[in-house]
């Protein structure tokens, strides 16, 4: 994976994971009570438009990922994050159909439907991110990883 690729996918990643988390955290536990009963959290809508223009800045840096690096380790022998590479790569269909979904259906019960898959793979799928790049960063620290010259090269 080139540089701009890992910057990429890191910062899509990051962008994306982290205004759900919020989006979700308000949305479901952070109702304030207004005038007129309970009303949607002031920063509820500014987090959810966030999340939604920088979704497709991590698919375009899945999509990179695809090329440059999941293709790659499939054909190389290596064994190292094979485990958390494949529950990533599984996790995202799920992911992103069911956020399209979300934004898509009109019936209420389709709706929490594709919100409950959304919310549990996109979770799933940042554990599994930073386990994968958390298990990478200990092996190229030991040595271990292929191609890991520079100490946390893949992490900068």
């Amino acid at each position: 994976m080139s540089r701009f690729e890992r910057f990429a996918l890191h910062l899509g990643a990051w962008l994306t994971g982290l205004s759900g988390l919020g989006y979700g955290w308000l949305r479901y536990f952070q109702v304030v009570q207004g005038e007129f009963g309970p009303e949607p959290h002031p920063l509820q809508g500014l987090l959810q438009h966030a999340h939604v223009l920088a979704a497709p800045l991590l698919l375009f840096a899945l999509g990179m990922m695809v090329r440059g690096h999941f293709g790659v380790k499939l054909r190389s022998l290596g064994r190292e994050g094979r485990r958390t590479g494949w529950g990533l790569a599984a996790l995202i269909l799920p992911m992103v159909a069911s956020g399209y979904g979300v934004q898509v259906v009109t019936d209420p019960r389709w709706r929490t439907g594709f919100a409950w898959v959304h919310g549990i793979a996109s979770v799933l799928f940042l554990l599994a991110y930073a386990g994968h790049g958390v298990r990478f960063w200990l092996a190229a620290r030991r040595g271990e990883a292929a191609g890991a010259a520079p100490v946390a090269a893949d992490w900068e």
